[in-house]
């Protein structure tokens, strides 16, 4: 029925059936037309998924060449395996490398690695060498972790008063849980160690923001 046409007979009257030979055709076409639709948007769509797939690309060949940045964003999306396969020890490598060049988040999430012995062997007195350097420099997350660190004594001395100072840099800058373990440890310190610590922090803050010095030739 699907390739034929009803009829009816003039003389009887009865009802009947006959090959449509055109019904063959139409459908050919109809069928012909959709595949090369479909092949029409793929083709057109291949371009598109290269230029998205691009910037995964990207920072691998930046990385291996050098590019700080792109070894930091290399490290984190292995961390969070966002574009590749999760690899704690890609992600530590990525890490170090742009650390070295001391970028700050770098040396903040190479810290977390060694803190946490994640892709790397577990070292607490290393992750916290490489924690304070950007907590120095004024990274609000690096100056939050260091204070975890002296708060807990993990990889130096449980110090209480430093514990504050740097949770109080934290807090300065935004960082919610810092301005509640600041607070959690106000009833823990004398007085004269609150004013000590908060004399230093100010001291700190200057220096991080002070101009660098410009060479002057004679």
């Amino acid at each position: 029925m699907l390739f034929s046409t009803p009829r009816r007979c003039r003389t009887c009257r009865q009802r009947f059936w006959t090959t449509n030979p055109y019904k063959p055709l139409l459908l050919l076409t109809a069928v012909g037309a959709l595949v090369g639709i479909t092949l029409w948007l793929a083709l057109e769509d291949s371009p598109n998924m290269s230029a998205s797939q691009a910037p995964n690309k990207l920072p691998h060949a930046r990385a291996a060449q050098g590019d700080a940045k792109a070894q930091l964003q290399l490290g984190l999306r292995y961390v969070e395996g966002d574009g590749v396969i999760q690899n704690d020890k890609e992600a530590a490598k990525w890490f170090a490398l742009a650390a070295k060049q001391g970028l700050l988040e770098a040396e903040y999430h190479y810290g977390l690695m060694l803190l946490k012995g994640r892709g790397v062997v577990q070292d607490y007195n290393a992750a916290f060498k490489w924690i304070e350097k950007p907590a120095k420099r004024g990274y609000a997350k690096a100056q939050y972790s260091l204070g975890e660190l002296y708060r807990y004594g993990t990889g130096t001395a449980i110090n209480k008063a430093r514990a504050y100072m740097w949770f109080n840099l934290a807090a300065a800058q935004g960082v919610d849980a810092a301005a509640k373990a600041r607070d959690g440890l106000v009833w823990q310190l004398k007085p004269e160690q609150i004013i000590e610590m908060q004399e230093e922090a100010r001291q700190m803050t200057r220096s991080a923001h002070a101009p660098a010095a410009v060479p002057v030739n004679p």
